[in-house]
């Protein structure tokens, strides 16, 4: 008997009858061909979705228009089919020996079977071998712009039957309004990642336009916008609040010795150590260069002297990381009360004092306003 070679699920050659439809694509199945496909279904990220209304509308559809008890919209995996919609199967999905949908994505048109107990391809199925098994199927392809078959739109009765040619043209139809929807799927993913890369890009932006960039801390923008805050909050009769303002001694000599790529480490160093002392509520500024400015709310003159020690003590303690000989900064400091009836220029420029005041009596301390 004559027969046509074709490549199974694994690649390996079988014969079949000739009683296959004429119109059946007997390449579209090989191992090349089969790995492209399930790369182009995974693309679609189909498989494993919730439940859809728009995919059970149309499987809906397919099963009143081809008048049967069953119809599926069907995605054929590598060991399983899956069902994104289904009418009357009562379940999601079967393993690839059952499907009758994997020889339906080889056809390049819909793919029936008048009687599948009498077909040898599937007469074996426990489908159709079962109690009140089904008898009859009907699939249209359901085929990417590339030409690749992801599954089918089919019907299924439990007695064999025809479809007439009518019926054919509208499960084609709905096997193109499915694949519209998957397009309109990746559409919408694609946007839905553009949206959340532009809400992320958004977030860097605005952590960069408050940030200093080699330090981590604030700038002097968002600080200035937070002691405004601060102000306002003071002026409303919120707890006593310090600002402590601070500059890195002899960190010219720093940068000389030892090259800019050791002053920025040193920077990077007093900004880890400022961490370590202040507390979460303490706002901690580069001001500029190797100038610092805190914000230290619901703290008194007497406990801001505490942390300016604290602060003294830890740069004391741990030198530059990877610098030899060690590198142990210390830093001169004015500290002053934030007084919310005094012009916040006024104020800096009191820190600013008691830090050169700090600077002449010989660095490394702290000079009160």
């Amino acid at each position: 008997m004559r027969g046509l070679l074709l490549c199974g699920k694994l690649g390996a050659p079988r014969l079949l009858a000739e009683s296959q439809p004429p119109h059946m694509d007997t390449t579209a199945a090989c191992a090349g061909d089969e790995d492209a496909r399930l790369k182009a279904l995974r693309h679609y990220g189909i498989l494993d979705t919730s439940l859809d209304p728009a995919f059970d509308e149309l499987a809906e559809l397919a099963r009143y228009i081809c008048e049967a008890p069953i119809a599926l919209v069907s995605f054929v995996d590598r060991e399983r089919q899956w069902f994104k919609a289904e009418r009357g199967m009562g379940r999601r999905e079967t393993p690839i020996d059952q499907s009758v949908c994997r020889f339906a994505i080889q056809s390049r048109g819909v793919f029936v079977v008048p009687d599948l107990r009498q077909d040898a391809r599937f007469a074996s199925n426990p489908l159709v071998t079962q109690p009140h098994g089904v008898r009859f199927y009907a699939g249209a392809p359901l085929r990417t712009p590339d030409g690749f078959a992801l599954g089918t739109v089919c019907v299924l009765d439990y007695q064999p039957r025809t479809l007439g040619q009518p019926q054919q043209d509208m499960l084609n139809v709905l096997a193109h309004q499915v694949m519209r929807l998957l397009e309109l799927k990746l559409a919408n993913d694609r946007q839905a990642r553009m949206v959340l890369e532009l809400d992320e890009a958004r977030e860097r932006m605005a952590v960069l336009a408050h940030t200093d960039v080699l330090t981590g801390l604030a700038n002097r923008r968002s600080f200035t916008e937070r002691l405004r805050q601060q102000l306002a909050l003071l002026q409303r009769g919120g707890a006593p609040a310090c600002l402590l303002m601070m500059d890195i001694d002899r960190f010219k000599q720093v940068n000389d010795v030892h090259g800019h790529h050791v002053g920025d480490d040193a920077l990077r160093h007093f900004a880890a150590t400022c961490r370590e002392v202040f507390r979460a509520s303490d706002v901690v500024s580069r001001w500029g260069g190797e100038e610092f400015l805190a914000l230290l709310p619901a703290t008194t003159l007497a406990e801001g002297q505490v942390v300016a020690q604290r602060l003294h003590a830890a740069l004391a303690a741990a030198a530059v990381p990877d610098v030899a000989p060690p590198l142990y900064l210390s830093a001169s400091m004015g500290l002053c009360s934030f007084d919310p009836a005094r012009p916040l220029d006024l104020t800096l420029r009191g820190l600013d004092a008691a830090l050169y005041a700090a600077k002449t009596q010989g660095r490394n301390r702290t000079v009160l306003v």
